[in-house]
């Protein structure tokens, strides 16, 4: 292969395509029709399961340091606080919402690329393409690009993945249905000093009979609005003034607070939609390119990220001969029903809060602290948010089979303390510090704390697959064994979740079974 993959679009999604592509071997072009980075801060929330994977990738500690850890949500309706969530309940090394401004995510990115050896091209343009996905050509892509000075060049590559955002040149050309709906209200937003009694280590949702309006914490002073039902026409003023979202805060929030220094402030209106399918020939879609919805919960920057750690190890192993043209097929398999999922939830979510019915409200405000205020409920709502619930237990690659622990195929690989090893080599770790995120990796669970031996030969030998023996550590002997089962094998994906779970003794027929329909060759040892 000579060709790189093309990348339209430097955003998130394709820093993060990029970047995942580019450390596992694969050759890429990342361009963007912008002159230059984006210094807004668009997206702000970075969810648990997203620290998760790049904390693999070594990102995590400076995102963390730069950030705001949002520990907490604060919900209010009628004058009061009708509930509280506790992110302390997320299960990861992450037990928050960090709100860090999407530009510093991006340049975070874009380091991460640039140590690759990738850069973004900027001011060229994807402006016509065409593809024979049939053919037997290694880059039957062609795309023709407009570059800074006007001209126009041709380039050809085995595949293109579109991250352009909702304007795709790829998705409009292929006539690609966006499906859904825009929703009636208008919104404002504005970057703002506070100097009040707003927690920033909370981010706070008003819901009242003027609408929804949500305050998001940067850090110190400085947060984000959201409000629906702005006082002044979009239309004719080009952005909320301080003292319209002023006057839109104090409608709506019984908590004294004054307003100074708006750093920037727009209209927008929320869209909720998608597309149906996110591979067509040889394009693959994802971000907003694929999906778009409402700031609820803090999902759609995430998702277009995830989009990419669940494409780009599929990709780089059918480019590298490791796997069969049918894993891609997957990806849709994979992504599509979260993003229905992510649509449903956060659409939802933003009808409820932002409802004017007083009937609604009423409810809201007296039943709210009930239901959510139990343990189970802000366990599963933080899970739910944060993305660590997020599961493919439906999809092709996953396959379950018995092994006593609570794990199943499809499931996200929990952080717990392991040892490591065989015999005395022991060393003490948690399990996503032991996953490679480029390889699949065999966890064989160990029946008597690591001292059983895994007889190798039994297995289908492997160039792509990691061993790691396992065994429980002293303090969480009862929580690994629980997951995993004892006298397990767990096969699991490069981007964290399980493919395969069985027990050890029928390990080598379900692994062999496995591995002959997706054919990653099979465990190295090491």
């Amino acid at each position: 292969m000579t060709d790189p993959i093309l990348i339209t679009g430097a955003g998130p999604t394709g820093l993060t395509a990029a970047l995942e592509l580019s450390r596992m071997g694969v050759p890429v072009r990342l361009i963007d029709k912008r002159a230059a980075p984006a210094t807004t801060s668009r997206a702000i929330g970075v969810q648990a399961r997203t620290l998760e994977l790049f904390r693999q990738r070594g990102l995590a500690d400076e995102m963390v340091r730069l950030g705001n850890k949002g520990r907490f949500g604060s919900v209010y309706g009628g004058g009061k606080r009708v509930f509280h969530l506790d992110f302390a309940h997320v299960e990861s090394p992450f037990p928050y919402l960090l709100f860090i401004s999407q530009a510093e995510t991006e340049r975070i990115l874009r380091d991460a690329c640039a140590r690759e050896g990738i850069k973004p091209e900027w001011s060229v343009e994807l402006v016509a393409f065409r593809q024979d996905a049939l053919s037997h050509d290694p880059s039957p892509f062609h795309a023709v690009l407009r570059h800074r000075d006007g001209r126009l060049g041709e380039v050809a590559a085995p595949w293109m993945i579109s991250a352009e955002g909702t304007r795709s040149i790829a998705r409009t050309t292929l006539d690609l249905p966006f499906e859904g709906h825009t929703r009636e209200e208008q919104y404002a937003l504005g970057d703002i000093r506070i100097d009040g009694d707003l927690a920033d280590t909370d981010f706070h949702i008003f819901s009242s009979e003027h609408g929804f309006m949500g305050l998001f914490p940067m850090g110190g002073d400085h947060f984000r609005l959201i409000a629906s039902n702005p006082l002044s026409t979009p239309e004719k003023d080009p952005a909320p003034s301080l003292e319209e979202i002023q006057r839109i805060y104090d409608m709506r929030s019984h908590i004294p607070a004054r307003f100074h220094d708006c750093v920037w402030s727009s209209w927008f209106r929320i869209n909720s939609r998608m597309v149906s399918r996110v591979k067509a020939g040889r394009i693959f879609l994802g971000g907003d390119a694929a999906h778009i919805h409402s700031p609820a919960g803090a999902q759609g920057m995430n998702t277009g990220i995830q989009d990419m750690i669940n494409l780009c190890w599929k990709l780089a192993l059918v480019l590298k001969g490791q796997a069969p043209p049918a894993l891609l097929d997957t990806y849709g398999e994979d992504r599509l029903p979260a993003m229905r999922n992510v649509l449903s939830q956060t659409d939802s979510l933003t009808t409820t809060i932002g409802t004017e019915n007083p009937v609604v409200r009423t409810l809201f405000n007296h039943l709210g602290p009930w239901v959510v205020g139990t343990g189970i409920v802000q366990a599963s709502a933080t899970a739910g948010m944060s993305q660590i619930a997020l599961d493919y237990r439906d999809s092709p690659l996953s396959d379950s089979h018995h092994t006593g622990g609570s794990l199943r195929a499809g499931d996200r690989v929990p952080d717990v303390p392991v040892r490591l090893g065989q015999g005395d080599g022991w060393r003490e770790a948690t399990l996503h510090e032991a996953l490679d995120p480029s390889r699949f990796t065999l966890l064989v669970h160990a029946l008597d704390d690591g001292n059983h031996r895994v007889d190798r030969s039994a297995f289908p030998p492997d160039s792509i697959v990691s061993w790691l023996i396992t065994a429980s550590t002293d303090g969480a002997r009862d929580a690994l064994d629980g997951i995993l089962g004892r006298g397990s094998a767990t096969l699991v994906r490069p981007d964290g979740y399980a493919a395969l779970t069985t027990s050890l003794a029928t390990a080598p027929a379900h692994l062999g079974a496995w591995c002959a329909k997706w054919r990653p060759p099979s465990p190295r040892r090491r």
